[in-house]
């Protein structure tokens, strides 16, 4: 059991650190302000956030909600670098884990600094600010949702389980993606923005980042091939 254990690349100790710390982290959430709860699921099921929820609910500053981001980011890179593994498109190791994580954080924050920077121009909002709080929390929500997707993957002995679980978690990331753009319509429509100032968001800041995180992992990870 110990040599299967060992032998399996899913299941390295530093994989079930990652997977320990996530689990930490949910823990400190909910012991100094389980409230985030509620309002993540309140968030993240409304289709539009509201100026009540913006002013009284959501705060970038809140380190809960910041923790969490961070956490989510780790567990979505976790997810995809297992996604790779499985099917033998990078070598095992932490070092192609920590260029997943880099490539996911990369777009996270980059959605983040652009919808910032373009609220400094004198113009109309466009709802911008309610597009950026629904980008964070649905980030949130994608790593809560794939923290025990991640966990099933990260069982030693387990390789019979293992497909239909990747197959249940690219579908949850696909449809959360796809959702997340839905919303961004939604919210850009609901605040006057013009079809094709949404159009050039979603294509300059959700898809060809996506395409770019993609072949930036097969570029810097050389394929492995399975005897």
């Amino acid at each position: 059991m110990d040599q299967l254990r060992a032998s399996d690349p899913l299941s390295p100790d530093w994989l079930v650190g990652v997977l320990v710390l996530a689990v930490g982290v949910l823990a400190w959430v909910n012991m100094v302000s389980p409230r985030q709860w509620a309002v993540l699921a309140r968030s993240a099921g409304a289709f539009r956030l509201g100026r009540q929820r913006l002013r009284d609910e959501l705060d970038m500053r809140d380190r809960t909600l910041t923790v969490l981001a961070v956490m989510s980011t780790l567990v979505i890179a976790l997810f995809i670098h297992q996604v790779l593994l499985y099917h033998g498109l990078v070598a095992p190791g932490p070092l192609t884990y920590l260029w997943t994580l880099l490539a996911v954080a990369g777009v996270l924050l980059a959605q983040a600094a652009v919808l910032r920077a373009v609220r400094w121009l004198p113009e109309h909002d466009g709802g911008l600010r309610e597009l950026l709080y629904t980008t964070i929390v649905l980030h949130v929500v994608m790593g809560l949702l794939l923290l025990p997707v991640a966990a099933v993957m990260a069982f030693p002995g387990q390789a019979a389980w293992r497909q239909p679980v990747w197959i249940t978690g690219a579908a949850l990331l696909v449809a959360m993606v796809l959702f997340r753009w839905v919303r961004a319509v939604a919210v850009g429509v609901g605040n006057g923005a013009p079809l094709r100032y949404i159009l050039l968001y979603l294509c300059a800041l959700e898809i060809l980042p996506a395409a770019l995180v993609l072949e930036q992992l097969q570029g810097f990870v050389p394929p492995v091939h399975h005897p």
